[in-house]
């Protein structure tokens, strides 16, 4: 019998690529360590260090450390201006930098090749072995953080989980974390959801995976999203309460969604239509009846985008809204009347941009995995009708201070709210969280008190509804502006994500729009639905390229 004759390592991961094997590339080449070049980006981050290949940028990696030093030397001499150096990595961690900063990985002269499904199994996904010598298949990625505080937390302390097995439920997802962090007992660190699973809970086979994601030898990475060279000016101002310095993070949303999002400012369009509203009244006997209709304006923001599925352009309803032209004459800035599509006005155009970037305020700390649905968050945006008030109020989209988000004293209980304005000296809220109080909690101050409290509860609803405050119940605590929350690169992800989800999802919908309701009385339509419209999902490549090669 002959000499068995050992593959070398590179033909055994080549081997393994070949068959899909995702259980020998986790079990045997996750861990391996390997050198490859890093650079430091303009901003002094430290990146993994692409070079040209063929049409893709790929990391190089290799098992010799001399070989590694060569191509050091072979990178400068080619391009002076980078500097680049060796690091030794784990396969997985340097799988999982080059893919989420869009590239691929190449082992030096070898021919092998990580990209698509294996270098994404190789940098997301972990095989936990039960005691009963089962395996399961896990997709982790760690939630970043940032904001004051983070740097003391371990950069993978929160781990979204999901079961990819075949057998899973269709709910696996879940969100780990760190229980030896004071969670509760720190204000800076945000809430964590009901449904989260400490990691003590974990058996020692996951345990020992949540650890190494918690603690990668990089370190914290940050993602390759960010324009280092972009010059926008943020329209966000404070009140005169409000310590401006609390404007910070709301500021950075705003550009954020200016660079990558509506960073064109030709595709947001305000659509203006002509309709009727028919009022009801009520008697003296307490029923209810249609008055005759009145003429009024159907005002909707749309973005309108280039359409992937061919030539053409889709529109995404971002907001709509129907006034009596009585109402529109009393509001304090004046809106074009005319018929049909018109150039977003400028000031509207920041009004709606302060609105989303304090609601991502609001949702970067919930730690909540899910779907930004910014239709239903953008009540409001041009007029609100509060419970607590017998008269309309209307937005001012040229004043700089409004929307901006505070706490409402209730008691021991401090309420989310976004304050859009004010009306007859008081600031008019609306919730950004599900409450109910009991009677005593409702300060007496409160306007008309007695149509917000029903049968002893006040209850508020998470972006629905309005209500008036006195700005002596207003307070700003600063956890909920500068504490620990998701990465707002991420929470903009998430939210680019979202729109293109629903922009798909309702491809083949009524492109009409919503219908408007026909009927109104004086409560707060704070609760009127609103339906996506457009067809094409948007898609952000982001690409940086350190070197050539």
């Amino acid at each position: 019998m002959g000499a068995v004759v050992e593959s070398s390592p590179s033909a055994s991961l080549k081997k393994a690529l070949d068959q899909n094997n995702i259980k020998e590339l986790l079990t045997r080449w996750a861990e391996q360590s390997f050198f490859t070049l890093f650079a430091t980006d303009p901003s002094g981050i430290e990146r993994v260090a692409f070079v040209q290949y063929g049409p893709d940028q790929a990391a190089i990696v290799t098992l010799d450390q001399q070989e590694a030093e060569d191509l050091v030397s072979a990178v400068a001499e080619h391009n002076p201006s980078v500097k680049p150096f060796v690091k030794t990595l784990p396969l997985w961690e340097i799988a999982r930098l080059a893919h989420s900063d869009g590239g691929i990985v190449t082992w030096h002269q070898q021919g092998t090749v990580l990209e698509g499904r294996p270098l994404a199994a190789l940098g997301y996904m972990a095989l936990v072995t039960s005691e009963e010598g089962g395996d399961r298949y896990y997709k982790i990625t760690t939630l970043p953080l940032e904001g004051e505080g983070a740097e003391d937390l371990a950069p993978g302390c929160l781990q979204h989980w999901n079961d990819e097995g075949e057998d899973a439920d269709t709910d696996t997802l879940r969100l780990i974390y760190d229980d030896t962090v004071d969670w509760q007992g720190n204000p800076m660190l945000p809430d964590l959801p009901e449904s989260a699973v400490p990691r003590s809970s974990l058996s020692d086979g996951e345990r020992r995976i949540f650890d190494r994601w918690a603690t990668p030898v990089l370190g914290r990475h940050v993602p390759l999203t960010r324009d280092q060279n972009a010059s926008h000016q943020p329209r966000l101002s404070a009140v005169e309460t409000m310590p401006p310095a609390l404007l910070a993070t709301a500021q950075q949303f705003y550009e954020l969604l200016e660079e990558r999002l509506f960073n064109q400012s030709s595709g947001l369009k305000l659509e203006v239509a002509p309709t009727t509203i028919t009022p009801i009244a009520v008697d003296d006997d307490g029923n209810e009846y249609e008055k005759e209709p009145v003429g009024a304006i159907r005002f909707a923001v749309q973005y309108m985008q280039q359409s992937r599925f061919g030539a053409g352009i889709t529109s995404l309803k971002l907001y709509e809204e129907t006034l009596r032209v009585e109402e529109v004459e009393r509001m304090p800035y004046r809106l074009p009347q005319a018929p049909g599509l018109h150039p977003l006005p400028d000031a509207l155009r920041g009004l709606l941009l302060r609105h989303i970037s304090w609601r991502l305020c609001v949702l970067s700390r919930r730690l909540e995995d899910g779907l930004f649905f910014l239709g239903g968050h953008l009540q409001d945006l041009l007029s609100a009708q509060p419970d607590n008030s017998d008269s309309r109020f209307f937005s001012d989209p040229e004043d700089e201070r409004f929307p901006f988000l505070a706490g409402f004293r209730c008691g021991e209980n401090l309420v989310p709210v976004l304050v859009l304005g004010m009306q007859d000296g008081s600031y008019v809220c609306r919730p950004q969280q599900d409450v109910e109080l009991d009677e005593e909690q409702v300060a007496s101050e409160l306007p008309q008190r007695e149509f917000v409290v029903v049968d002893g509860v006040m209850t508020l609803w998470d972006a629905l509804g309005s209500i008036v405050v006195p700005p002596a119940l207003i307070e700003y605590p600063e956890p909920w502006y500068n504490g620990v929350r998701m990465s707002l690169d991420q929470t903009v992800s998430q939210t680019i994500r979202s729109l293109a989800l629903l922009s798909f999802a309702s491809q083949d919908d009524d492109t009409s729009g919503p219908a408007v309701s026909e009927n109104r009385d004086n409560a707060s339509d704070g609760k009127l639905l609103l339906k996506w419209m457009g067809a094409a999902a948007i898609v952000f490549v982001f690409v940086m390229i350190l070197v050539g090669y």
